[in-house]
């Protein structure tokens, strides 16, 4: 599935829902994305399958241009976008993170899930106060247990 967009006009915000790749083929969709957006400004990761080290660079470019005059919220993060965000800092730019999904597996049934953790809710505010409540297992009950160290998946809360 390649790039792909949208853009939903709510509460004075431009929710732009991006899906598919970030990679080589995606820069000029980027750039026209790019026009077509006002100053305040959330993007949707949750259609995101994959990114690459060429995506990664259009990215950049993008964000880079794209802050200059315009408040960015993130939200939705994949495991794949946390991912790049914890080890490209530019990745993010000047953008807040809203809410990130984490994926959580069971040892018991072998089930596996997203747990979507938000900003003022259940998203810790630092990483020094990471503390995340027991998810249980919707197949079997038994305790779930996060894919990712929550000390290095969180990690890009130490940038703000």
């Amino acid at each position: 599935m390649d790039f792909s967009y949208r853009v939903e006009k709510k509460d004075g915000w431009d929710c732009v829902y991006i899906s598919g790749k970030i990679n080589e083929d995606s820069e000029s969709q980027l750039i026209d994305m790019g026009q077509h957006l006002e100053k305040k400004v959330i993007i949707n990761f949750s259609g995101i399958k994959m990114v690459n080290s060429c995506g990664v660079r259009a990215w950049i470019s993008f964000i880079r241009e794209a802050q200059k005059s315009r408040e960015i919220q993130f939200e939705e993060c994949t495991p794949e976008i946390v991912s790049q965000v914890n080890m490209i800092p530019n990745f993010l730019g000047s953008a807040k993170i809203k809410s990130v999904y984490a994926e959580y597996g069971c040892e018991h049934c072998g089930h596996s899930a997203w747990r979507i953790f938000e900003r003022g809710k259940d998203l810790p505010e630092n990483s020094g106060s990471i503390s995340v409540s027991d998810f249980n297992c919707e197949k079997c009950g038994q305790k779930m247990e996060m894919e990712e160290i929550e000390d290095e998946f969180f990690g890009f809360l130490q940038a703000g």
